[in-house]
């Protein structure tokens, strides 16, 4: 639900006992024989439809899909550009499949996430103290990732990276919380090396109810991605007829040079 995410879904379906968990694909393009294994729990022939009570937008299944910092396999996508929810809007969700299964969900886009990039420094030293504010919310949980920028797009594996030890952070936002004091954590002198020039990055996402309660309130291990999160709960959030979570997010960037 925000300009610098793109919009996904991924329907996944639940096997019967004698079922396997894995198809055998014989690929023999080139002269040569592939051996390939794809998952059955993944539904590839389901019809996806978001709407927003105005507008229907069909979503596609795509094997595999890069965008920007973001690399998409065996999701549905939505192959248009018109598909731009805003904070308060609510969207519903209808998945069928050709052996009758169904599900729907319903979300509430919340509110941008803001940055107070105005009373941030210039640039960022390593031994720095950095206060980082943002527009509080009434009722929505954000959550604020920090690190080092070729870290954070996994670039900095091209000299090493050392000097990113104790920069990459997060911290999860209550309502109402306005500020947070960031310092980079202590780390073993041996990382500390000469390194490529490099940004900090502020990653600030809001979450609606559903997101929040499916990767962070009753996750089964700790939340660690900025864009869609780790585990899950088993249950069902903003989704019936399934198990799974419908949700929406909305993220601010801001990077900042840093220096030694």
């Amino acid at each position: 639900a925000d300009s610098i995410l793109t919009s996904f879904v991924r329907v996944h379906r639940t096997l019967d006992m004698e079922e396997a968990a894995d198809s055998l694909i014989r690929d023999t393009i080139g002269g040569g024989v592939l051996i390939n294994y794809t998952s059955r729990f993944i539904v590839r022939d389901a019809e996806v439809v978001v709407s927003n009570g105005l507008n229907e937008y069909i979503f596609e299944y795509t094997e595999f899909f890069w965008d920007e910092d973001q690399i998409f396999e065996e999701v549905y996508l939505y192959p248009g550009n018109d598909l731009n929810p805003q904070p308060g809007e609510s969207w519903t969700l209808n998945v069928t499949t050709p052996g009758g299964l169904s599900i729907t969900g319903e979300t509430i886009v919340p509110p941008m996430a803001q940055i107070f990039t105005e009373v941030l420094p210039d640039t960022f030293q390593l031994d720095q103290t950095m206060e980082i504010t943002w527009q509080p919310m009434a009722d929505n949980y954000q959550i604020m990732n920090v690190g080092n920028y070729l870290g954070y797009f996994g670039y900095d594996y091209y000299y090493g990276g050392g000097f990113s030890c104790g920069l990459r952070q997060e911290n999860i936002i209550k309502p109402e919380e306005v500020s947070w004091t960031y310092r980079r954590d202590i780390c073993d002198e041996s990382y500390d090396q000469e390194w490529d020039e490099d940004l900090l990055l502020l990653n600030l996402m809001s979450m609606d109810n559903n997101y929040f309660d499916y990767f962070i309130r009753f996750g089964e291990v700790e939340f660690s991605s900025s864009t869609i999160g780790e585990g899950g709960s088993g249950r069902s959030f903003g989704i019936d007829g399934g198990i799974g979570v419908f949700g929406s997010v909305g993220i601010d960037r801001h990077l900042i040079p840093m220096i030694p």
